[in-house]
Protein backbone atom coordinates (compact mmCIF):
# COMPACT_ATOMS: atom_id res chain seq x y z
CA UNK A 1 0.00 0.00 0.00
CA UNK A 2 1.10 3.32 -0.57
CA UNK A 3 2.52 5.14 2.52
CA UNK A 4 0.97 8.67 2.00
CA UNK A 5 -1.14 10.97 4.13
CA UNK A 6 -4.35 11.98 2.83
CA UNK A 7 -6.11 14.86 3.51
CA UNK A 8 -9.80 16.11 3.53
CA UNK A 9 -11.33 18.55 1.39
CA UNK A 10 -11.24 21.77 2.80
CA UNK A 11 -14.73 22.52 1.17
CA UNK A 12 -17.50 20.28 1.85
CA UNK A 13 -19.66 22.98 0.76
CA UNK A 14 -17.67 25.92 -0.72
CA UNK A 15 -20.69 28.00 -1.55
CA UNK A 16 -21.94 28.20 2.47
CA UNK A 17 -18.06 29.25 3.35
CA UNK A 18 -16.84 33.03 3.76
CA UNK A 19 -14.24 35.07 2.78
CA UNK A 20 -12.40 34.45 6.45
CA UNK A 21 -13.42 30.95 7.23
CA UNK A 22 -11.83 29.74 3.72
CA UNK A 23 -8.75 31.79 4.24
CA UNK A 24 -8.29 30.46 7.86
CA UNK A 25 -9.09 26.92 6.78
CA UNK A 26 -5.62 28.09 4.34
CA UNK A 27 -3.26 28.87 7.35
CA UNK A 28 -4.96 26.18 9.10
CA UNK A 29 -3.81 23.66 6.42
CA UNK A 30 -0.33 25.08 6.09
CA UNK A 31 -1.16 24.64 2.37
CA UNK A 32 -0.23 28.14 1.24
CA UNK A 33 -0.71 32.24 2.38
CA UNK A 34 -2.44 34.33 -0.01
CA UNK A 35 -0.20 36.90 -0.79
CA UNK A 36 -0.34 39.78 -3.30
CA UNK A 37 2.32 40.22 -6.20
CA UNK A 38 3.56 43.00 -4.08
CA UNK A 39 4.55 41.30 -1.04
CA UNK A 40 8.53 42.31 -0.16
CA UNK A 41 9.97 39.29 1.69
CA UNK A 42 9.27 36.11 0.05
CA UNK A 43 12.73 35.20 -0.88
CA UNK A 44 12.75 32.36 2.24
CA UNK A 45 9.13 31.26 1.26
CA UNK A 46 9.14 27.75 2.23
CA UNK A 47 6.83 26.83 -0.08
CA UNK A 48 9.33 27.18 -2.92
CA UNK A 49 12.65 25.67 -1.00
CA UNK A 50 14.46 23.75 -3.66
CA UNK A 51 15.63 20.51 -1.17
CA UNK A 52 19.61 20.39 -1.40
CA UNK A 53 19.17 16.83 -2.62
CA UNK A 54 16.99 17.21 -5.42
CA UNK A 55 18.41 17.03 -8.70
CA UNK A 56 18.81 20.75 -10.19
CA UNK A 57 16.53 21.58 -12.94
CA UNK A 58 18.48 20.74 -15.81
CA UNK A 59 18.52 17.27 -14.31
CA UNK A 60 14.83 16.77 -13.30
CA UNK A 61 13.86 15.11 -16.30
CA UNK A 62 16.19 12.23 -16.30
CA UNK A 63 18.09 12.05 -13.07
CA UNK A 64 14.98 12.69 -11.21
CA UNK A 65 11.76 11.22 -13.01
CA UNK A 66 13.41 8.85 -15.46
CA UNK A 67 15.20 6.67 -12.90
CA UNK A 68 12.82 6.40 -10.78
CA UNK A 69 9.88 5.16 -13.58
CA UNK A 70 10.90 5.15 -17.25
CA UNK A 71 14.15 2.94 -16.13
CA UNK A 72 11.89 0.65 -14.35
CA UNK A 73 7.96 -0.12 -13.53
CA UNK A 74 7.06 1.39 -16.71
CA UNK A 75 8.85 -0.90 -18.67
CA UNK A 76 6.66 -3.73 -16.82
CA UNK A 77 3.75 -2.55 -18.99
CA UNK A 78 2.83 -3.42 -22.68
CA UNK A 79 4.04 -0.76 -25.22
CA UNK A 80 1.42 1.48 -26.14
CA UNK A 81 0.58 1.52 -22.50
CA UNK A 82 4.31 2.97 -21.98
CA UNK A 83 3.54 5.25 -24.98
CA UNK A 84 0.33 6.33 -23.17
CA UNK A 85 1.63 6.32 -19.52
CA UNK A 86 5.23 8.93 -20.88
CA UNK A 87 3.17 11.10 -22.80
CA UNK A 88 0.66 11.87 -19.71
CA UNK A 89 3.83 12.63 -17.41
CA UNK A 90 5.34 15.20 -20.44
CA UNK A 91 2.01 16.75 -20.21
CA UNK A 92 1.88 17.41 -16.87
CA UNK A 93 5.42 18.56 -16.66
CA UNK A 94 4.55 21.30 -19.18
CA UNK A 95 1.29 22.29 -17.62
CA UNK A 96 3.77 22.77 -14.85
CA UNK A 97 5.87 24.91 -17.03
CA UNK A 98 2.63 26.84 -18.37
CA UNK A 99 1.51 27.16 -14.76
CA UNK A 100 4.62 28.95 -13.75
CA UNK A 101 4.99 30.39 -17.20
CA UNK A 102 4.07 34.21 -18.83
CA UNK A 103 2.71 32.98 -22.42
CA UNK A 104 2.62 29.40 -22.45
CA UNK A 105 -0.09 27.18 -22.99
CA UNK A 106 -2.23 24.41 -21.21
CA UNK A 107 -1.43 21.29 -23.41
CA UNK A 108 -5.19 19.82 -22.47
CA UNK A 109 -7.26 23.31 -22.98
CA UNK A 110 -4.54 24.63 -26.08
CA UNK A 111 -5.35 28.36 -23.96
CA UNK A 112 -3.40 29.74 -20.70
CA UNK A 113 -3.71 27.78 -17.69
CA UNK A 114 -6.75 29.28 -15.16
CA UNK A 115 -4.30 29.38 -12.33
CA UNK A 116 -0.94 30.80 -12.82
CA UNK A 117 1.67 32.37 -10.39
CA UNK A 118 2.75 35.99 -9.89
CA UNK A 119 6.06 36.77 -12.29
CA UNK A 120 8.16 36.68 -9.75
CA UNK A 121 7.87 32.77 -9.17
CA UNK A 122 7.94 32.11 -12.92
CA UNK A 123 11.31 30.10 -12.19
CA UNK A 124 12.75 26.66 -13.18
CA UNK A 125 13.17 25.88 -9.07
CA UNK A 126 9.08 26.97 -9.50
CA UNK A 127 8.25 24.73 -11.87
CA UNK A 128 10.44 21.84 -10.61
CA UNK A 129 8.45 21.51 -7.73
CA UNK A 130 5.42 21.94 -9.82
CA UNK A 131 6.10 18.80 -11.54
CA UNK A 132 6.99 16.74 -8.50
CA UNK A 133 4.03 17.28 -6.40
CA UNK A 134 2.19 16.66 -9.98
CA UNK A 135 3.44 13.60 -9.96
CA UNK A 136 3.14 12.67 -6.96
CA UNK A 137 -0.31 13.08 -7.38
CA UNK A 138 -0.53 11.38 -10.52
CA UNK A 139 1.61 8.35 -10.12
CA UNK A 140 -1.40 6.03 -8.61
CA UNK A 141 -3.43 6.20 -11.51
CA UNK A 142 -1.12 6.45 -14.00
CA UNK A 143 1.81 3.63 -12.75
CA UNK A 144 0.53 2.30 -9.67
CA UNK A 145 3.25 0.05 -9.38
CA UNK A 146 5.67 2.94 -8.84
CA UNK A 147 3.62 4.97 -6.48
CA UNK A 148 5.23 3.70 -3.17
CA UNK A 149 9.03 4.60 -4.28
CA UNK A 150 8.03 8.35 -5.59
CA UNK A 151 6.16 8.68 -2.26
CA UNK A 152 9.34 7.53 -0.97
CA UNK A 153 11.34 10.09 -2.98
CA UNK A 154 9.28 13.30 -1.34
CA UNK A 155 9.69 11.74 1.85
CA UNK A 156 13.35 11.70 1.57
CA UNK A 157 13.33 15.12 0.24
CA UNK A 158 11.50 16.60 3.20
CA UNK A 159 8.49 17.38 0.75
CA UNK A 160 5.15 17.42 1.59
CA UNK A 161 3.82 13.89 0.87
CA UNK A 162 0.30 14.10 1.07
CA UNK A 163 -1.79 13.76 -1.86
CA UNK A 164 -4.54 16.64 -2.12
CA UNK A 165 -8.45 16.12 -3.46
CA UNK A 166 -9.07 17.60 -6.57
CA UNK A 167 -11.98 19.66 -5.05
CA UNK A 168 -8.86 21.04 -1.95
CA UNK A 169 -6.11 21.96 -4.71
CA UNK A 170 -8.71 23.64 -6.93
CA UNK A 171 -10.89 25.64 -4.23
CA UNK A 172 -7.34 27.11 -2.49
CA UNK A 173 -5.82 27.74 -6.00
CA UNK A 174 -8.83 29.46 -7.01
CA UNK A 175 -8.82 31.67 -3.81
CA UNK A 176 -5.16 32.91 -4.65
CA UNK A 177 -2.83 30.25 -3.93
CA UNK A 178 0.31 29.53 -5.82
CA UNK A 179 2.61 27.19 -4.17
CA UNK A 180 4.33 23.98 -6.37
CA UNK A 181 2.31 22.13 -4.14
CA UNK A 182 -1.28 23.36 -4.63
CA UNK A 183 -0.51 24.21 -7.91
CA UNK A 184 0.88 20.69 -9.33
CA UNK A 185 -2.25 19.59 -7.32
CA UNK A 186 -4.70 21.26 -9.75
CA UNK A 187 -2.04 20.10 -12.71
CA UNK A 188 -2.92 16.85 -11.92
CA UNK A 189 -6.20 17.13 -10.77
CA UNK A 190 -6.71 17.85 -14.87
CA UNK A 191 -5.28 15.50 -16.54
CA UNK A 192 -6.71 12.61 -14.03
CA UNK A 193 -9.85 14.08 -14.90
CA UNK A 194 -9.11 13.79 -18.91
CA UNK A 195 -7.36 10.80 -18.15
CA UNK A 196 -11.18 9.11 -17.53
CA UNK A 197 -12.40 10.53 -21.49
CA UNK A 198 -9.27 10.05 -23.26
CA UNK A 199 -10.41 6.55 -24.81
CA UNK A 200 -7.79 4.55 -23.41
CA UNK A 201 -10.05 3.16 -20.65
CA UNK A 202 -6.96 3.39 -18.20
CA UNK A 203 -9.23 2.59 -14.91
CA UNK A 204 -11.40 -0.43 -16.59
CA UNK A 205 -14.57 1.66 -15.98
CA UNK A 206 -15.75 0.34 -19.00
CA UNK A 207 -15.56 -3.41 -19.30
CA UNK A 208 -15.42 -5.79 -22.23
CA UNK A 209 -17.78 -4.90 -25.49
CA UNK A 210 -18.86 -1.05 -23.66
CA UNK A 211 -20.41 -2.61 -20.35
CA UNK A 212 -19.52 -0.59 -17.15
CA UNK A 213 -17.40 -2.35 -14.85
CA UNK A 214 -19.24 -3.05 -11.79
CA UNK A 215 -16.17 -4.51 -9.36
CA UNK A 216 -12.67 -5.27 -9.98
CA UNK A 217 -12.16 -3.60 -13.07
CA UNK A 218 -8.89 -4.56 -15.36
CA UNK A 219 -7.15 -1.41 -16.52
CA UNK A 220 -6.71 -0.86 -20.21
CA UNK A 221 -9.88 -3.68 -21.02
CA UNK A 222 -10.73 -3.86 -24.45
CA UNK A 223 -13.88 -1.58 -24.73
CA UNK A 224 -14.94 -2.45 -28.36
CA UNK A 225 -15.26 -6.68 -27.99
CA UNK A 226 -12.28 -7.61 -30.41
CA UNK A 227 -12.34 -11.63 -30.52
CA UNK A 228 -9.64 -13.42 -32.55
CA UNK A 229 -10.95 -15.69 -34.89
CA UNK A 230 -8.03 -18.50 -33.66
CA UNK A 231 -7.95 -20.05 -31.00
CA UNK A 232 -4.22 -19.98 -29.28
CA UNK A 233 -4.65 -23.94 -30.43
CA UNK A 234 -6.32 -23.89 -33.60
CA UNK A 235 -5.05 -21.93 -36.83
CA UNK A 236 -7.91 -22.23 -38.73
CA UNK A 237 -7.79 -19.47 -40.56
CA UNK A 238 -4.03 -18.81 -41.80
CA UNK A 239 -4.13 -15.33 -42.26
CA UNK A 240 -5.75 -14.02 -39.44
CA UNK A 241 -4.25 -13.13 -35.57
CA UNK A 242 -3.93 -15.61 -33.47
CA UNK A 243 -3.10 -15.61 -29.84
CA UNK A 244 0.12 -16.77 -28.84
CA UNK A 245 0.83 -19.05 -25.66
CA UNK A 246 3.39 -17.01 -23.22
CA UNK A 247 5.40 -18.83 -19.77
CA UNK A 248 7.07 -17.18 -17.25
CA UNK A 249 9.12 -20.09 -17.31
CA UNK A 250 8.40 -20.76 -13.95
CA UNK A 251 5.53 -23.56 -14.83
CA UNK A 252 2.64 -20.31 -15.56
CA UNK A 253 1.14 -20.17 -18.82
CA UNK A 254 -1.14 -17.97 -20.70
CA UNK A 255 -2.63 -17.43 -23.95
CA UNK A 256 -2.31 -13.53 -25.57
CA UNK A 257 -5.39 -11.28 -25.81
CA UNK A 258 -5.06 -8.23 -27.95
CA UNK A 259 -3.34 -5.30 -26.02
CA UNK A 260 -5.93 -2.33 -26.29
CA UNK A 261 -7.70 -3.65 -29.40
CA UNK A 262 -9.84 -0.43 -28.36
CA UNK A 263 -7.56 2.78 -28.81
CA UNK A 264 -7.38 2.45 -32.78
CA UNK A 265 -10.70 3.72 -32.73
CA UNK A 266 -11.37 4.95 -29.73
CA UNK A 267 -8.65 6.37 -27.89
CA UNK A 268 -8.24 11.00 -28.46
CA UNK A 269 -5.41 11.83 -30.49
CA UNK A 270 -3.68 14.93 -29.44
CA UNK A 271 -1.78 15.81 -32.29
CA UNK A 272 -4.27 14.58 -35.32
CA UNK A 273 -8.12 15.07 -35.36
CA UNK A 274 -10.30 11.59 -35.58
CA UNK A 275 -10.97 12.51 -38.80
CA UNK A 276 -7.99 12.40 -39.58
CA UNK A 277 -7.10 9.07 -37.82
CA UNK A 278 -9.63 7.54 -39.51
CA UNK A 279 -8.72 9.21 -43.56
CA UNK A 280 -5.09 7.31 -42.71
CA UNK A 281 -5.53 3.76 -44.55
CA UNK A 282 -3.35 1.49 -45.82
CA UNK A 283 -3.41 -1.23 -48.34
CA UNK A 284 -4.43 -5.18 -48.46
CA UNK A 285 -0.46 -6.28 -47.98
CA UNK A 286 -1.71 -9.26 -50.06
CA UNK A 287 1.51 -11.36 -48.77
CA UNK A 288 1.86 -14.69 -50.74
CA UNK A 289 2.27 -16.01 -47.33
CA UNK A 290 4.55 -19.19 -47.89
CA UNK A 291 7.25 -17.20 -48.97
CA UNK A 292 7.09 -15.10 -46.40
CA UNK A 293 7.33 -17.66 -44.09
CA UNK A 294 10.33 -18.91 -45.94
CA UNK A 295 11.89 -15.56 -45.24
CA UNK A 296 11.28 -15.35 -42.01
CA UNK A 297 13.04 -18.09 -41.45
CA UNK A 298 15.72 -17.41 -43.33
CA UNK A 299 16.31 -13.83 -41.54
CA UNK A 300 16.29 -15.44 -38.48
CA UNK A 301 18.66 -18.27 -38.92
CA UNK A 302 20.79 -15.65 -40.36
CA UNK A 303 21.09 -12.99 -38.11
CA UNK A 304 24.82 -11.87 -37.56
CA UNK A 305 26.07 -9.96 -34.15
CA UNK A 306 24.95 -6.81 -35.27
CA UNK A 307 21.31 -7.41 -36.19
CA UNK A 308 21.30 -9.72 -33.26
CA UNK A 309 22.19 -6.77 -31.05
CA UNK A 310 20.02 -4.24 -33.07
CA UNK A 311 16.70 -6.91 -32.45
CA UNK A 312 16.86 -6.23 -28.79
CA UNK A 313 18.15 -2.64 -28.82
CA UNK A 314 14.88 -1.60 -31.42
CA UNK A 315 12.36 -3.56 -29.36
CA UNK A 316 13.12 -1.02 -26.33
CA UNK A 317 11.32 2.12 -27.28
CA UNK A 318 12.02 3.73 -23.81
CA UNK A 319 15.69 3.18 -23.97
CA UNK A 320 15.82 4.61 -27.16
CA UNK A 321 13.66 7.84 -26.01
CA UNK A 322 15.72 8.18 -23.09
CA UNK A 323 19.03 7.61 -24.66
CA UNK A 324 18.24 10.96 -27.25
CA UNK A 325 16.99 12.88 -24.43
CA UNK A 326 20.16 12.62 -22.68
CA UNK A 327 22.39 12.88 -26.30
CA UNK A 328 20.39 16.71 -27.34
CA UNK A 329 20.24 17.77 -23.49
CA UNK A 330 23.97 17.58 -23.32
CA UNK A 331 24.84 18.35 -27.06
CA UNK A 332 22.68 21.52 -27.03
CA UNK A 333 22.70 22.16 -23.38
CA UNK A 334 19.08 22.31 -22.97
CA UNK A 335 17.25 23.65 -19.69
CA UNK A 336 14.39 21.68 -18.01
CA UNK A 337 11.91 23.40 -20.08
CA UNK A 338 13.58 22.59 -23.50
CA UNK A 339 13.96 19.11 -22.30
CA UNK A 340 9.80 18.91 -21.00
CA UNK A 341 9.35 21.05 -25.05
CA UNK A 342 11.06 18.67 -26.80
CA UNK A 343 9.92 15.19 -25.22
CA UNK A 344 6.10 16.26 -24.83
CA UNK A 345 6.56 16.18 -28.69
CA UNK A 346 7.73 13.34 -29.01
CA UNK A 347 5.10 11.22 -26.62
CA UNK A 348 2.90 13.19 -28.45
CA UNK A 349 4.06 12.19 -31.62
CA UNK A 350 4.25 8.15 -30.27
CA UNK A 351 1.21 8.47 -29.11
CA UNK A 352 -0.73 9.24 -32.20
CA UNK A 353 1.11 7.14 -34.41
CA UNK A 354 0.41 4.05 -32.37
CA UNK A 355 -3.11 5.06 -32.08
CA UNK A 356 -2.77 5.18 -35.62
CA UNK A 357 -1.23 1.31 -36.22
CA UNK A 358 -3.71 -0.31 -33.58
CA UNK A 359 -6.81 0.80 -36.06
CA UNK A 360 -4.73 -0.85 -38.82
CA UNK A 361 -4.36 -3.44 -36.85
CA UNK A 362 -7.22 -4.53 -35.86
CA UNK A 363 -8.43 -3.86 -39.13
CA UNK A 364 -6.24 -5.75 -40.87
CA UNK A 365 -6.05 -8.64 -38.27
CA UNK A 366 -2.94 -10.10 -39.57
CA UNK A 367 -0.98 -13.23 -38.69
CA UNK A 368 2.14 -13.45 -36.81
CA UNK A 369 4.93 -15.68 -38.62
CA UNK A 370 5.12 -17.71 -35.49
CA UNK A 371 1.80 -19.32 -36.11
CA UNK A 372 2.78 -20.03 -39.52
CA UNK A 373 6.19 -21.54 -38.83
CA UNK A 374 4.82 -23.32 -36.26
CA UNK A 375 2.11 -24.47 -38.61
CA UNK A 376 4.89 -26.53 -40.87
CA UNK A 377 4.96 -29.16 -37.66
CA UNK A 378 7.93 -31.79 -38.22
CA UNK A 379 9.60 -29.75 -40.73
CA UNK A 380 13.44 -29.68 -40.12
CA UNK A 381 14.05 -25.60 -39.87
CA UNK A 382 17.34 -23.27 -38.23
CA UNK A 383 17.38 -20.89 -36.40
CA UNK A 384 19.61 -18.92 -34.17
CA UNK A 385 18.48 -22.30 -31.42
CA UNK A 386 20.12 -24.60 -34.13
CA UNK A 387 17.98 -27.61 -36.17
CA UNK A 388 14.76 -28.08 -35.02
CA UNK A 389 11.12 -29.24 -35.88
CA UNK A 390 9.39 -25.94 -37.03
CA UNK A 391 6.30 -26.22 -34.41
CA UNK A 392 9.28 -25.43 -31.54
CA UNK A 393 10.25 -22.28 -34.00
CA UNK A 394 10.31 -18.52 -32.20
CA UNK A 395 11.06 -14.80 -33.17
CA UNK A 396 14.46 -13.86 -31.75
CA UNK A 397 12.52 -12.07 -28.92
CA UNK A 398 9.68 -12.30 -27.71
CA UNK A 399 6.23 -11.68 -30.08
CA UNK A 400 4.29 -8.59 -28.45
CA UNK A 401 0.58 -9.51 -27.89
CA UNK A 402 -1.55 -7.53 -31.24
CA UNK A 403 -1.88 -8.30 -35.00
CA UNK A 404 1.13 -8.00 -37.24
CA UNK A 405 0.66 -5.51 -39.66
CA UNK A 406 1.29 -3.02 -40.06
CA UNK A 407 4.20 -2.77 -37.66
CA UNK A 408 3.53 -0.36 -34.42
CA UNK A 409 7.72 -0.07 -34.40
CA UNK A 410 7.89 1.36 -38.01
CA UNK A 411 5.47 4.01 -37.12
CA UNK A 412 7.16 4.84 -33.67
CA UNK A 413 10.69 4.93 -35.14
CA UNK A 414 9.45 6.81 -38.13
CA UNK A 415 7.56 9.38 -36.23
CA UNK A 416 10.01 10.23 -33.54
CA UNK A 417 13.01 10.81 -36.47
CA UNK A 418 10.28 13.17 -38.21
CA UNK A 419 9.99 14.92 -34.96
CA UNK A 420 13.65 15.21 -34.01
CA UNK A 421 14.86 16.60 -37.11
CA UNK A 422 12.15 19.01 -37.34
CA UNK A 423 12.56 20.22 -34.09
CA UNK A 424 16.89 20.61 -34.66
CA UNK A 425 16.16 22.28 -38.31
CA UNK A 426 13.61 24.93 -36.85
CA UNK A 427 15.42 25.63 -33.49
CA UNK A 428 19.17 24.81 -34.31
CA UNK A 429 19.26 24.80 -37.90
CA UNK A 430 20.75 21.40 -37.50
CA UNK A 431 19.32 18.59 -40.53
CA UNK A 432 19.49 15.75 -38.09
CA UNK A 433 21.81 14.42 -35.33
CA UNK A 434 24.29 11.99 -35.47
CA UNK A 435 24.11 9.78 -32.25
CA UNK A 436 26.83 7.40 -31.06
CA UNK A 437 25.56 4.78 -28.79
CA UNK A 438 28.05 2.55 -26.48
CA UNK A 439 27.45 -0.29 -23.59
CA UNK A 440 24.13 -0.42 -24.68
CA UNK A 441 23.87 -3.61 -27.31
CA UNK A 442 24.15 -7.13 -26.58
CA UNK A 443 27.13 -8.12 -28.66
CA UNK A 444 28.79 -4.53 -30.15
CA UNK A 445 30.44 -2.62 -28.51
CA UNK A 446 29.21 0.88 -29.63
CA UNK A 447 27.30 1.96 -32.93
CA UNK A 448 27.15 5.60 -34.50
CA UNK A 449 23.61 6.21 -36.76
CA UNK A 450 24.85 8.91 -39.02
CA UNK A 451 21.30 10.19 -38.87
CA UNK A 452 17.78 10.09 -37.60
CA UNK A 453 17.12 8.47 -40.86
CA UNK A 454 19.24 5.70 -40.41
CA UNK A 455 18.26 5.15 -36.51
CA UNK A 456 14.70 4.62 -38.05
CA UNK A 457 15.53 2.85 -41.08
CA UNK A 458 17.27 -0.31 -38.67
CA UNK A 459 14.49 0.05 -36.26
CA UNK A 460 12.17 -0.61 -39.18
CA UNK A 461 14.20 -3.23 -40.70
CA UNK A 462 14.95 -5.02 -36.83
CA UNK A 463 11.55 -5.99 -36.57
CA UNK A 464 11.87 -8.41 -39.96
CA UNK A 465 15.33 -9.64 -38.66
CA UNK A 466 14.15 -10.60 -34.94
CA UNK A 467 10.84 -12.48 -37.01
CA UNK A 468 8.54 -10.44 -35.58
CA UNK A 469 7.00 -9.36 -39.11
CA UNK A 470 6.51 -10.07 -42.59
CA UNK A 471 8.08 -7.94 -45.07
CA UNK A 472 5.25 -4.93 -46.32
CA UNK A 473 4.43 -4.33 -42.28
CA UNK A 474 7.32 -1.83 -42.03
CA UNK A 475 6.83 -0.07 -45.15
CA UNK A 476 3.32 0.32 -44.91
CA UNK A 477 3.88 1.38 -41.34
CA UNK A 478 5.88 4.42 -42.99
CA UNK A 479 3.22 4.81 -45.30
CA UNK A 480 0.81 4.89 -42.59
CA UNK A 481 2.17 7.29 -40.11
CA UNK A 482 4.29 9.88 -42.45
CA UNK A 483 4.25 13.34 -41.65
CA UNK A 484 2.69 12.88 -38.29
CA UNK A 485 6.01 13.70 -36.44
CA UNK A 486 6.57 16.64 -38.46
CA UNK A 487 3.01 18.13 -37.46
CA UNK A 488 3.96 16.84 -33.89
CA UNK A 489 6.23 20.24 -34.10
CA UNK A 490 4.79 22.34 -36.57
CA UNK A 491 1.48 22.36 -34.95
CA UNK A 492 1.39 20.87 -31.49
CA UNK A 493 4.43 22.33 -29.91
CA UNK A 494 4.88 25.36 -31.87
CA UNK A 495 1.49 26.35 -31.05
CA UNK A 496 1.60 25.51 -26.91
CA UNK A 497 4.43 28.08 -26.58
CA UNK A 498 1.44 30.66 -27.21
CA UNK A 499 2.63 34.55 -28.11
CA UNK A 500 6.40 33.38 -26.68
CA UNK A 501 9.19 31.12 -28.96
CA UNK A 502 10.89 28.44 -27.93
CA UNK A 503 14.26 30.59 -27.27
CA UNK A 504 12.33 31.82 -23.65
CA UNK A 505 12.63 28.65 -22.71
CA UNK A 506 16.36 28.71 -23.02
CA UNK A 507 17.38 32.63 -22.32
CA UNK A 508 20.28 33.10 -19.68
CA UNK A 509 17.54 32.82 -16.97
CA UNK A 510 17.51 29.22 -17.12
CA UNK A 511 19.63 26.85 -15.95
CA UNK A 512 21.59 24.98 -18.68
CA UNK A 513 22.47 21.00 -18.65
CA UNK A 514 26.17 21.38 -18.89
Amino acid sequence: MMVVMTTTAVCAAPQAASADEKQQRLLKNGRDKIKDDDSSDDDDDPDFAYPNDMPRPPMMWIEGFASRLHGGPIQRYETPIQVWQTWRLDQCMWNCIATYHPTALDALTKMRPKNVAPPKYHTSEARALCMIHAVHKLIPDLVPIASLDISMWLAELGLDTSIMSNDEARYLADLGAYSPHILGSVVAADILDNMKEDGWNSDGSVAAGGKECTANCRPFTDTTGFEPINSPWDLTDPESWQPLIESDDLGFFHSQEHVTAHIGTRAVPVILDAEEVAARVIPDPAYDYAQETRDAIDRVANLDAFQRSMVKFMDNKINIAGGMITMLRAKYNLSLEAQVFYHYGYTSTELDVVILSWKEKIRWNRVRPTSLVQALGDEQVESFAGSHAARDWVPYIRVMPHAEYPSGSACICLGVAEFIDEFLLDVYGDVSISTTWEGVFTEIDKHTFADMNELKTICGESRLWGGMHFGASVDKGYDLCEGVGKLGYSQLMLGLLGVGDYYELIDDDKEKFM
